[in-house]
């Protein structure tokens, strides 16, 4: 079972958010929208005299499980902002800060491009902070062309920085790059594989402890356009993690 399967045998979620005593913009309200949009997850707006003005709801429709965060912690994270935040280090990786709600839309298949795909950057970004918050475990990425490492001074300084802590970090993709210096701290998984070729995916072990395992998984199905979820459920992230180990070694 490969990346491409672990997504196309996924049981979706069905989720709804919902924006309480709107007073944002109507652009603002769209954009929420369309970055959520999936078919799974419905967005709207209500009115409710006893809750606080302009709150985001997130429900799991099937158990019931519920997310609140501001609206405008979630324009601050992720609609007014771009990835260029993140390619050019503005915002480390040890200051992402991920709102309930966006953590919450796990377990929900996003097909993303453009715009929309900084959902999948921002996610990336927090399971990286996640890892070396706990400084501790194995941290697996892909990034289809390992020159990616390089390319970006965000993600050259992430991974510096997980390189030099108690994580164990492998990075994947199709070799013939320029290797930075932190590379004999990395194990690095080269290959031209179908998977690592299309794959983009971000997985942390929680050295042990379910409640810090992630995993991010996605496949280009076009240019620049991405299909995949993240989860934060034990038993899903051991599965992805089993298949990387198997295929790829340790």
């Amino acid at each position: 079972m490969g990346i491409s399967a672990f997504i196309d045998a996924f049981d979706d979620r069905e989720k709804t958010v919902t924006v309480l005593n709107r007073e944002s913009v109507d652009p603002l309200y769209r954009m929420l929208a369309d970055m959520f949009d999936s078919e799974t997850v419905s967005v709207s707006e209500s009115e409710d005299p006893t809750a606080p003005s302009d709150v985001v709801l997130l429900q799991d429709e099937q158990t019931g499980t519920l997310a609140v965060s501001r609206m405008n912690d979630v324009s601050d994270t992720l609609l007014l902002v771009n990835s260029d935040l993140y390619v050019t280090g503005t915002v480390p990786v040890e200051d992402v800060e991920t709102p309930e709600v966006v953590a919450h839309l796990s377990n929900v298949t996003f097909t993303v491009e453009d715009k929309q795909k900084f959902l999948l950057i921002h996610i990336s970004r927090h399971i990286e902070s996640l890892a070396l918050e706990t400084d501790a475990g194995a941290l697996h990425s892909s990034f289809q062309q390992l020159s990616r490492v390089r390319d970006e001074r965000g993600t050259e300084s992430t991974y510096r920085k997980l390189a030099a802590s108690g994580v164990d970090t492998h990075v994947y993709g199709v070799g013939g790059w320029d290797s930075p210096a932190f590379a004999d701290e990395l194990t690095v998984h080269a290959g031209d594989s179908d998977e690592l070729q299309t794959s983009w995916f971000v997985v942390h072990d929680g050295d042990g402890d379910d409640d810090r395992k992630a995993a991010l998984v996605a496949e280009e199905i076009g240019p620049n356009e991405y299909r995949g979820y993240w989860t934060f459920e034990p038993r899903l992230v051991d599965d992805i993690l089993a298949h990387l180990e198997t295929t790829y070694g340790q």
